[in-house]
């Protein structure tokens, strides 16, 4: 019987660490996207001198609403093209450089970005047919899906937990029913409660901590694994999830396994007495 809680818990664990972790990826993807939707670029006009590239870079600078400004130069820009996946054909197949110079700047707050871009695209250094990155429905679309994925991520994880639960406490119930006939046994001869709860909690903490920690050795196995052997498609499909967000991940899982376990006995046992 113990066997089996083991095993049940332990599948269970599994399928919710692995969900889990595919909600670390998400949100790391949806955070770097966050930070750079709080990004514009100033692109710099052709025939703009660099004394108008410097007295947009003051005057950025002076701006209580931005945090940071670095001038990127046209050459620079080309060398970041070439380094992003799908960018780097294009810049090879024109002869120029098709990638103008900028200004890049980092708001404090992601809601000003707006209107730092309205008040610096009539900027004489501004490129007056596409002066900024700005796209207004960018942060919109952001919002719409951290809500959804949050939202996803967070009812299958309910999910998960309330069927954990349920196949946990049907395996520490039988557990207890196995052993009714002990426990009727040690209340005849007048045992405390505690001596009759103790050693049943302990079992099933026992149980909760091994299946918590086959489930965590699983989950980080894999990772392990994918990080090793698969490293490009690992860095695609799960970007940013690093070891020490594996560590926190399996030591919420054997914690997750040890109040299972622990809890799943305490009320078997007290259905069993009543």
């Amino acid at each position: 019987m113990v066997s089996v809680a083991i095993g049940s818990l332990t599948l269970v664990l599994l399928l919710t660490g692995f969900l889990a972790l595919a909600g670390l990826g998400v949100a790391r993807a949806l955070a770097v996207e966050a930070g750079q939707v709080s990004a514009l670029r100033v692109y710099v006009a052709a025939d703009a001198t660099d004394d108008q590239v410097t007295t947009l870079s003051s005057r950025l600078r002076a701006d209580p609403r931005v945090a940071s400004v670095h001038v990127v130069t046209a050459d620079e820009a080309l060398a970041q093209a070439q380094r992003r996946p799908g960018l780097g054909p294009l810049a090879q197949v024109s002869a120029s450089n098709p990638f103008p110079a900028s200004v890049d700047v980092k708001v404090r707050r992601v809601t000003d970005i707006g209107a730092v871009a309205t008040d610096y695209a009539s900027d004489p250094a501004a490129d007056p047919a596409y002066p900024t990155s700005y796209d207004p429905g960018t942060y919109s679309r952001l919002r719409q899906w951290t809500l959804i994925a949050g939202a996803i991520v967070g009812g299958l994880l309910l999910l998960f937990a309330f069927v954990a639960y349920t196949v946990a406490a049907n395996a520490m119930r039988s557990v207890a029913l196995a052993r009714r006939d002990e426990v009727g046994l040690m209340r005849l001869l007048a045992a405390r409660g505690w001596m009759l709860r103790g050693p049943f909690l302990v079992e099933g903490v026992t149980t909760g901590a091994f299946a918590g920690l086959a489930a965590a050795a699983v989950v980080g196995g894999a990772w392990l694994l994918a990080d090793r052997f698969a490293a490009a498609t690992y860095a695609e499909v799960l970007p940013g999830v690093g070891r020490a967000a594996i560590q926190d991940l399996a030591a919420g899982i054997i914690v997750a396994g040890l109040a299972l376990g622990g809890v799943t006995a305490w009320n078997g046992l007290r259905r069993l007495s009543t």
